[in-house]
């Protein structure tokens, strides 16, 4: 069973530290958007527009990019991360 949590009650350091730690991923973030109803969190990091995206190879996120630019991070499973 999902817990039901908004934006607000998110350890937003704890999540980007965690995907800092096992993906690598490097940059500030700039905008958060969380879906409630799927427990999924997008994080951006640039406003350049998404033209190409891929999964982890655990398939708990996906890569969004701008060219080799690395500008989203969609978490599916953030309970899992």
């Amino acid at each position: 069973m999902v817990q039901e949590v908004d934006l607000t009650s998110l350890d937003i350091r704890k999540i980007v530290g965690k995907l800092k730690g096992r993906y690598k991923v490097e940059g500030k973030v700039i905008a958060l958007d969380y879906g409630s109803d799927v427990n999924d969190l997008f994080v951006r990091f640039s406003h350049e527009p998404i033209d190409d995206s891929e999964p982890s190879e655990d398939g708990l996120v996906i890569f969004h990019y701008h060219g080799d630019r690395l500008v989203a991070v969609e978490i599916l499973e953030l309970e899992e991360l």
